[in-house]
């Protein structure tokens, strides 16, 4: 997809310049549909730029389907099957820009959340555009260890948009 390309390069460009002022942190955890995630990411004052992976996931769907009497029948008279279908998603890489807000800074408990936008490689029936919102929120605990919550989501631009959410526990290294 050419957004995500278009993110690669930009990511290519940037590391060396900020490179001497990254944090650098590596986070692993589930999605809420069955698969996982893993991601490094580097933060550079208030700004993080991250590469990830979400695995193959599992989507119910619900299939709704008219059953008419008579073809041509008025609509009242038909009825509706409705099956719940699973159906596998297959596994994508995402780049993404947050700005991130950290709260109590210097404290031991400090709530974080971030904003931004996320090139994935594929889109899916989560996520439907190749270029979404970002959202995060979650608590770091001491200086190494956050547990972070992630949300993409085009906001109902394109559908379907089911959006996707992953639980994250973050290590920052030296």
């Amino acid at each position: 997809m050419p957004a995500f390309r278009l993110a690669v390069l930009v990511l290519m460009a940037a590391l060396p310049v900020a490179a001497q002022a990254v944090t650098w942190q590596m986070a692993t955890g589930v999605t809420l549909e069955e698969g996982g995630a893993v991601e490094l990411s580097g933060r550079a004052r208030r700004w993080e730029v991250a590469a990830g992976y979400v695995s193959e996931q599992q989507v119910l769907i619900h299939r709704i389907t008219p059953v008419c009497p008579v073809a041509g029948a008025p609509a009242g008279s038909c009825r509706h099957d409705v099956r719940d279908e699973v159906d596998a998603v297959d596994p994508y890489a995402y780049l993404s820009v947050q700005r991130r807000f950290e709260y109590r800074e210097g404290a031991w408990l400090r709530p974080q959340l971030g904003l931004g936008l996320v090139a994935q490689s594929d889109t899916n029936e989560y996520v439907s555009s190749a270029v979404n919102f970002s959202l995060s929120a979650g608590v770091a605990l001491g200086e190494r260890v956050a547990l972070e919550w992630r949300h993409f989501s085009n906001a109902g631009t394109v559908g379907p948009n089911l959006g996707q959410d992953a639980v994250l526990l973050r290590w920052q290294f030296p």
